[in-house]
């Protein structure tokens, strides 16, 4: 007999990346050059991740505030 298992849904499947992400050790500066690359990527990467949801925000509150006034 076999076991049936659930599809996971998108839901569980974001909840899923938002918990790795959340947990995941942040790269450190470290000795080697690789360890440069990797933590000089994970800092433009959250930089650009944080300037996007940033711009997401300020058009989602301009198009509330336009059905507004």
């Amino acid at each position: 007999m076999s076991t049936v298992h659930p599809s996971t849904t998108s839901r569980d499947r974001v909840r899923r990346l938002v918990e790795t992400v959340r947990w995941a050790p942040a790269p450190v500066w470290g000795e080697s050059s690789g360890e440069h690359t990797r933590f000089s990527v994970y800092l433009a990467g959250s930089m650009l991740a944080w300037a996007v949801a940033g711009l997401v925000m300020a058009a989602l509150i301009g198009s509330v505030l336009s059905l507004v006034v």
